[in-house]
């Protein structure tokens, strides 16, 4: 991987010095550079340049005009795939989140100035030399999210910044300075112009980052979830929930130690108390897929079923019935003491009908009826008994007893 990292930052090196040498400023900036110095890697390489976006469509034989208004043209160079940008600024956000107005410029300067947080207002030269304006590696050695400029006039501009200030703090074990804190508190109502697609992504970004359990609790705390465009489950994300401990925490596994986001989601939602319903309506707010949402709310009604239960086999076995095999799976990975679910559910070799030794048509034959909404009854009683151990899984055993609860208008 470390291989990688130098060759995509040689590869971007490589498209810096074509363009220098067609007579043109160019740099290697943001993301790239903070990660670089970081340590961290790298997956994707951004450039500015003094070159206007045709001369920049000039000099590569593979380009797309990806933003060419805000100066944006995407560069196919030697297999890798390059954002180059036009020198810049910008005026009025009346959406707070575009520039209206983008006018292109001749100097660096001008363009890291209107950047959002020192650490991203870095620019490497063709020499790998840092060009640094506005203490940027300072407040990376000092671990510190500091704006460039005024923070509440950096939110206002663009108030999903207020989001990827939180994500970075927590990704990076960093902390945001007093007036960002303040910055972002202030200008929270800007949020509800973003859309909850933007809204979403930066959320599940930081729920697949280093310290989700960071990251969230800032969000609650900062006030900024309150004020996005569509609201969201107030036990998830409202007053309260900010507050108040997470229950049963010794029951929960940090949420850094989960491996999957999607499991992440769900021991979040869990430990708020939240339903299956508040947890697909999160879901459907956030803009997340239909399979996503399936996946959570399996798992947070698996976690509601598991809690309003006794801790005793048959519930356990009665839940995975409910919820399902993949549920149980994925609540054994939210909480912290494993055993011994994890036994149970490996002795349990059945737990759907269709892996029950009768089918349905053969149970109507059986009991000599029509076929009908009671064979489903059926069946789900037959699965229950077999899953709990009182039925061998043989068709003569289950044609056997389906008669017999037939019979007995048990069905």
């Amino acid at each position: 991987m470390a291989d990688e990292g130098e060759a995509l930052w040689a590869a971007g090196l490589e498209v810096i010095r074509i363009l220098r040498d067609r007579g043109h400023e160019a740099y290697l900036v943001g993301g790239c550079v903070r990660d670089r110095l970081l340590g961290r890697p790298l997956h994707d390489i951004d450039i500015a340049t003094s070159a206007l976006p045709e001369e920049v469509t000039g000099i590569f034989p593979r380009t797309v005009p990806t933003g060419l208004k805000h100066g944006t043209v995407t560069v196919l160079e030697g297999g890798r795939i390059f954002e180059v940008t036009t020198f810049r600024t910008e005026s009025r956000y009346s959406d707070a989140r575009r520039p209206d107005e983008v006018a292109f410029v001749d100097e660096l300067r001008e363009d890291l100035a209107r950047r959002d947080f020192t650490i991203n207002s870095l620019a490497v030269d063709l020499n790998g030399e840092v060009v640094d304006l506005f203490d940027g590696r300072k407040d990376l050695a000092d671990g510190i999210i500091r704006c460039v400029g005024n923070a509440s006039v950096r939110f206002g501009e663009d108030a999903l910044r207020m989001l990827r200030a939180i994500r970075f703090a927590a990704e990076f074990g960093f902390d945001m300075t007093l007036t960002v804190w303040r910055g972002l508190r202030g200008q929270a109502e800007r949020l509800r112009f973003v859309a909850m697609e933007r809204v979403g992504s930066e959320w599940d970004r930081m729920m697949a980052g280093s310290d989700p359990d960071r990251a969230c609790g800032l969000l609650l705390r900062s006030g900024l979830l309150a004020c996005v465009k569509e609201p969201l489950p107030e036990t998830v994300v409202g007053r309260k929930a900010a507050n108040m401990r997470w229950r049963q925490c010794e029951e929960y596994r940090s949420l850094r130690d989960i491996g999957e986001t999607e499991v992440r989601w769900a021991a979040f939602i869990a430990q708020k108390g939240a339903s299956a319903e508040e947890a697909r309506l999160l879901c459907r707010t956030l803009r997340f897929s239909g399979k996503r949402e399936v996946r959570i709310a399996a798992a947070v009604a698996f976690d509601r079923k598991m809690m309003m239960s006794s801790p005793e086999r048959s519930a356990f076995i009665t839940a995975i019935l409910d919820s399902g095999r993949a549920a149980a799976v994925d609540w054994l990975e939210m909480i912290s003491h494993q055993q011994p679910y994890r036994e149970w559910l490996t002795e349990l070799t059945v737990t759907t009908m269709g892996q029950l030794a009768a089918k349905g048509d053969e149970l109507a034959r059986s009991v000599g009826k029509p076929a009908g909404p009671w064979v489903a009854h059926l069946l789900r009683r037959l699965l229950e008994e077999v899953a709990h151990g009182r039925l061998p899984n043989e068709k003569d055993s289950l044609l056997r007893a389906a008669a017999e609860l037939a019979n007995s208008n048990k069905v």
